[in-house]
């Protein structure tokens, strides 16, 4: 591996601003009782936590001698279009809580004429709480670059360890007798879901990060032929029947994810989140996420882990 990586990133702290926060509760339209129920105690939803690497990248110095491929992104790091995260949420994180994010970018890696870069990052409050640990790779340029060759520089993502379940925490999980009056085979959610552009607009607010998900011209730059939801935004529609079934803090407490994005939710599509619980044991549940589109498609797919033991039974 090539001494230039991992390519250690500048630290970016928050607090998130407010006014993505509030996105993230009004883009869920009639679909989001139980964000906003997050919202209203102050709290950071589980899929705005998938956001903490974009949130690292967007801090970074831009380039000015590297074009953007993706107008508004994250300035020629690794970025852009998620298509894999592997995340684990340690503890809740307060909407209004500074925190600090520490990482670097592990590699990148081109696939069918499309480049791809994989980021790490890790998010502690300023006492030392450690909030998550993040594994993202992402979509660098939508368009395909033709006779691109297949490579890789640094570490591929299969090579890279991965957040696992945080037991520690598992005690304070609110949800704790709600999670374990599940069953193997239970299903939630399987209603659709109309992605109009205006939630994505909601979502995006007046200062996105990615303009892609809410402004069709600067879609049609990047090579879309209409703006797309955000992964987070797709993730989110399919953890509320968890939240809503469990509680809205259910996933805040050493729930581990691993999810991959395979086709693009465009504005005003009708998309089916569903959840089935995969598994129940003494110490965890896991449950089988999937998004589909109307006509069929795999918009996003992906397990939850979420530990109910006081300790990794490892």
């Amino acid at each position: 591996m090539s001494a230039a990586w991992p390519k250690i990133l500048k630290e970016a702290r928050g607090p998130i601003r407010a006014d993505k926060l509030e996105g993230a509760a009004a883009g869920m339209g009639d679909w989001g009782e139980a964000t906003r129920q997050l919202h209203a105690q102050g709290l950071v939803p589980p899929d705005m936590l998938t956001g903490l690497t974009l949130f690292l990248l967007s801090s970074q110095p831009k380039d000015p001698a590297r074009p953007q491929a993706i107008p508004g992104g994250s300035g020629g790091v690794a970025g852009g279009v998620w298509v894999r995260e592997r995340f684990t949420i340690h503890q809740p994180l307060r909407a209004d809580e500074p925190f600090v994010v520490r990482g670097a970018s592990e590699g990148c890696h081109v696939h069918k004429e499309r480049r791809y870069g994989t980021t790490s990052s890790s998010t502690f409050t300023l006492d030392g709480r450690q909030i998550a640990d993040n594994l993202t790779t992402g979509l660098l340029s939508y368009k395909p670059e033709p006779g691109l060759a297949d490579g890789i520089e640094g570490r591929s993502p299969e090579d890279l360890p991965a957040p696992a379940p945080d037991w520690r925490h598992a005690a304070a999980n609110p949800s704790l007798e709600a999670l374990k009056t599940l069953v193997e085979g239970e299903r939630l959610g399987g209603y659709p879901v109309h992605v109009s552009l205006g939630l994505m607009e909601a979502r995006d607010t007046k200062r996105p990060d990615n303009p892609i998900h809410s402004d069709p011209e600067l879609a049609k730059r990047a090579g879309l032929s209409k703006p797309i939801a955000g992964g987070s935004h797709v993730l989110a529609f399919a953890l509320e029947p968890i939240l809503m079934r469990l509680g809205s803090q259910a996933l805040l407490y050493g729930a581990n994810f691993d999810i991959r994005w395979k086709s693009p939710v465009y504005a005003d599509l009708v998309m089916v989140p569903s959840v089935r619980v995969e598994a129940c044991s003494l110490d965890r549940v896991v449950f089988a996420l999937e998004a589909l589109l109307e006509e069929g498609a795999v918009a996003m797919q992906g397990r939850v882990t979420v530990p109910i033991g006081a300790a990794d039974p490892a």
